[in-house]
């Protein structure tokens, strides 16, 4: 067997630079502190995996790509993305052997560390990985972090508790700015979607046609646009075709039974039960009690 610093050694497999820390009693108690900080340069694939560490994980890709497991899913990274995890849960991360990455990283725990962590959770849909405004900014943060370890004393302590906050609130910011671009979004696609079921509400499979356009499931469709409207795309539809039917009724002397197909409801019993729900009448009562030309 060969000794100990040939069975753990990374030669040939990465090229990193990494700085251990251990916190004084002030910083363990008081403040963010960092664990271990560093960069790492992949020379070929390998496979990092580890659980139950108590510390919790910075990591951002500077260039090449790879991949991260963690929460029981996998994201495809590259040049940019960024990653933050809770090290207490499995996680594990590869390089691409066709572009080796880059990696800027920092563990890290104390004092408001699973708060910040279960904030950027919350605020990034329980995904873990996210793309910062700037890689840039983060890299800088760690290099102030490796600066600050090269000193054993209380004031780069509290140096490296002001970097490590300032990270982790450019981590959070990020991910919710980009949620509230991702609302905007989603609502200049609805606004969208409600004009073009205004013009199209006769068309069947509607939704689907929709769906497709946009590149969304019908069941996200439809919360997206429950979310900005307070109704379902459906039902919304559903309105749409009911309005047109009573308008038909009201301003036309077509049958019913044209009506129930022209509206685009194209079902009696759905006709039906929605006069009766929705007026406390059958469809003719209604055009007698509505329709000028009747009178």
């Amino acid at each position: 067997m060969g000794d100990i610093h040939s069975l753990f050694s990374t030669k040939g497999i990465t090229d990193s630079v990494r700085i251990l820390h251990t916190p004084g009693e002030f910083a363990r108690k008081n403040l963010l502190y960092v664990q271990e900080v560093g960069r790492l340069k992949s020379l070929q694939p390998h496979k990092s995996q580890r659980e139950n560490l108590n510390s919790f994980l910075f990591v951002g890709v500077t260039s090449g790509e790879g991949t991260v497991f963690t929460g029981g899913s996998s994201y495809k990274v590259g040049e940019g993305d960024c990653a933050l995890l809770n090290c207490s849960n499995y996680y594990a991360h590869e390089s691409s052997e066709e572009k080796p990455w880059e990696l800027i990283w920092v563990h890290f725990n104390g004092n408001g560390a699973e708060e910040y962590f279960r904030l950027f959770m919350e605020q990034n849909e329980q995904k873990s990985v996210f793309r910062p405004g700037s890689i840039k900014d983060m890299k800088t943060y760690i290099k102030e972090l490796m600066e600050c370890q090269k000193e054993k004393d209380l004031e780069s302590e509290l140096q490296s508790g002001e970097t490590l906050l300032r990270l982790l609130n450019s981590c959070i910011l990020s991910v919710m700015r980009q949620k509230g671009s991702r609302q905007d979004r989603y609502k200049e696609i609805c606004r969208e979607i409600r004009e073009s079921v205004n013009e199209r509400y006769r068309q069947t499979n509607l939704v689907a046609a929709l769906a497709e356009k946009y590149e969304m499931e019908e069941d996200e469709l439809d919360a997206c646009f429950q979310a900005t409207y307070g109704i379902t795309l459906r039902d919304y539809i559903l309105n749409r075709r009911f309005t047109a039917a009573k308008e038909l009724l009201r301003f036309t002397i077509k049958p019913v039974k044209e009506i129930i197909d022209e509206s685009g409801i194209g079902n009696d019993d759905l006709f039906r039960r929605l006069f009766q729900d929705g007026e406390g009448m059958t469809a003719e009562e209604y055009r007698m009690k509505w329709a000028q030309w009747v009178k």
